[in-house]
């Protein structure tokens, strides 16, 4: 009997330690020494390391990519500069505190156990399309969509979105979403854009479980660790892409995996972004887009009123985006590995304190700016919890606008 007590201790010394080492290890995102390292106020680390040595290069269809450093058109920006309501017109201003050499680019430090997080977060939120996204409990979307045409393809997407810190806790997401995509559930390609807001704190179970002969039966032990994604809650920038490729799911946020390959020193994926935005107070905004180089197909990722270019997602890892889009959305989303749903956008679903999306744009053909002007059918999409709509043009402060959100609750109500 003392023998099978002390076994028992020795294997949850064994798992506890394992899972510290975890917490501590750093993902190989890395292969090198950084050339530099630059510390953020909320205790981020990015590393700056050479151009062909950051993890996009990894993925097995990027062998040989010659790296893009800049699109071959030249997107125009909004001129346009009108002001109203005492809320600003632009876009903030996100940087890192310091920019990285030329030739090297910021890649944000993670434990391997983020990593596996961040993994986990993926595929809540982008659940098998080979289900339908309707119907599907512990998902939401609210937001507007265009409707499919067969002989329509669009080559970009961008708008400016209010920067909300919705409440999300024990394995819940939030995020605003400028989505491209399309295919069918079995050949399906994504890539979206927005900020994110998320907690992960019961996504890890480790269960061990032994047979003994003669001493013991049966030995099964539990554990929980109870950890989010980047240990806060703060609002950040976040990209994902998505390839379905005969049923299986490959894809990642931000630089968790290959595929994304940045080229900008001083604007890099997962920055908090700040200052939030004040239900019937000021408003914050991010401007972002994704537009298709003519030349490349990549499709590269623009911040700001500058159409600053973060980096692109080569055209090589989609099978439905090498020709353009098929369908584009704004709006937000949410997931739960819980019971319940949580906030989207600010909370409120009301038209006029709600979070929303200012100067919509998109864009038909690659090599030319982003529109200003909506000339396409457009579907609200909205449900019990969250709503969404009162989209049209509205005059030079707004564009193109509408309003998303809600207040979240059961999933069995709140979920398509």
């Amino acid at each position: 009997m003392e023998s099978h007590r002390e076994l028992r201790y020795t294997i949850v010394l064994l798992l506890v330690s394992l899972c510290c080492i975890q917490g501590r290890l750093e993902d190989p995102a890395v292969t090198r020494s950084p050339v530099k390292t630059i510390r953020t106020e909320y205790g981020d680390k990015y590393d700056c390391v050479g151009l062909y040595e950051q993890p996009a290069l990894r993925h097995r269809l990027l062998k040989n990519h010659k790296i893009q450093m800049r699109p071959s058109f030249d997107p125009q920006g909004d001129n346009a500069n009108p002001t109203g309501n005492g809320t600003s017109d632009k876009s903030i201003d996100v940087a890192l505190p310091d920019s990285c050499p030329s030739g090297t680019v910021p890649i944000r430090r993670r434990s391997r156990a983020e990593v596996s997080r961040a993994k986990a977060l993926f595929r809540q939120q982008f659940p098998s399309f080979n289900k339908s996204t309707k119907n599907l409990l512990g998902f939401a979307f609210a937001g507007i969509t265009t409707r499919y045409e067969p002989s329509t393809v669009y080559h970009g997407a961008g708008g400016m979105v209010s920067i909300n810190n919705p409440a999300a806790i024990n394995g819940q997401i939030s995020s605003s979403a400028i989505s491209l995509e399309g295919g069918s559930p079995d050949q399906y390609s994504i890539i979206r854009v927005g900020w994110m807001v998320t907690d992960l704190r019961n996504v890890y179970r480790f269960v061990l479980f032994f047979e003994l002969s003669r001493l013991i039966n049966h030995v099964s032990l539990e554990f929980q660790v109870n950890v989010d994604l980047y240990h806060d809650n703060l609002t950040r920038l976040y990209a994902a892409w998505v390839q379905v490729t005969n049923g299986k799911q490959t894809g990642c946020y931000n630089t968790y995996c290959p595929g994304f390959v940045q080229t900008d020193t001083t604007i890099a994926l997962d920055m908090p972004l700040v200052p939030i935005s004040v239900v019937r107070g000021p408003q914050y905004y991010i401007k972002l887009s994704v537009t298709q180089d003519k030349s490349t197909g990549n499709w590269w990722l623009n911040y700001g009123d500058e159409e600053k270019r973060i980096g692109y997602w080569p055209s090589s890892l989609f099978t439905d985006l090498a020709n353009g889009a098929p369908g584009l959305r704004w709006g937000g989303t949410v997931s739960s590995s819980s019971s319940f749903l949580p906030q989207m956008g600010n909370g409120d679903n009301g038209q006029y304190h709600s979070a929303h999306f200012r100067h919509v744009k998109l864009q038909y053909d690659a090599g030319t700016s982003l529109n200003g002007t909506i000339a396409v059918t457009l579907d609200v999409m909205q449900n019990k919890c969250y709503k969404s709509g009162d989209n049209y043009y509205k005059g030079e402060f707004w564009g193109y606008s509408f309003y998303f959100g809600g207040d979240g609750g059961d999933v069995t109500q709140c979920s398509y």
